[in-house]
């Protein structure tokens, strides 16, 4: 079974350090020369604010991964628990999007921009983008490391998968 991060709405504070971890943790700039180049900013973890509450959303790392299977050029793959984008095989056409369940993919556009064949204009390539656990990171994934109101969790699936059986054994023994 997969692991997936997962925040608790009730803990969170709307401070935006897991988004500004998360940009930082995917992407090879340091924060002050991010700043003078004015790179994008581009987070796998988004905060939806409303007057009550703040919900961080991001990829629940499914098995059976909507996303991957709405996509039609292999641009999204599930593998040793994690979901993948694959930004070599994704063509922007933002089906994940509409296939995701909680919707924590976004589309971006690339760094270059390529010509388009049939004009003397640019248009800019985009690929998707979602929380893939900070899967390059030694230390595991950033909004959890960073978040000062402890609001995010990494859950681990065996240890899920070992409390259902476990309870699901307490179920059939009490009916005997």
């Amino acid at each position: 079974m997969k692991s997936f991060v997962i925040a608790d709405p009730r803990k969170c504070i709307g401070c935006g350090a897991c988004e500004i971890a998360c940009a930082r943790a995917n992407t090879e700039l340091s924060i002050p020369e991010a700043a003078r180049l004015r790179a994008p900013f581009n987070s796998r973890v988004n905060l939806i604010a409303t007057s009550e509450i703040t919900i961080p959303i991001q990829c629940r790392q499914c098995e059976d991964a909507p996303c991957a299977k709405a996509c039609p050029a292999e641009g999204i793959i599930y593998s040793n628990g994690v979901v993948h984008i694959r930004k070599e095989n994704c063509i922007g056409c933002k089906m994940c999007i509409l296939a995701c369940p909680i919707g924590a993919v976004d589309i971006l556009p690339l760094d270059r921009i390529l010509p388009r064949a049939e004009s003397d204009t640019d248009i800019p390539e985009f690929y998707a983008s979602k929380c893939e656990l900070c899967s390059e990171r030694v230390e595991g994934p950033a909004c959890i490391e960073i978040c000062p109101a402890k609001a995010f969790t990494l859950i681990d699936g065996d240890v899920i998968r070992d409390v259902v059986r476990g309870r699901r054994e307490r179920v059939v023994r009490g009916m005997e």
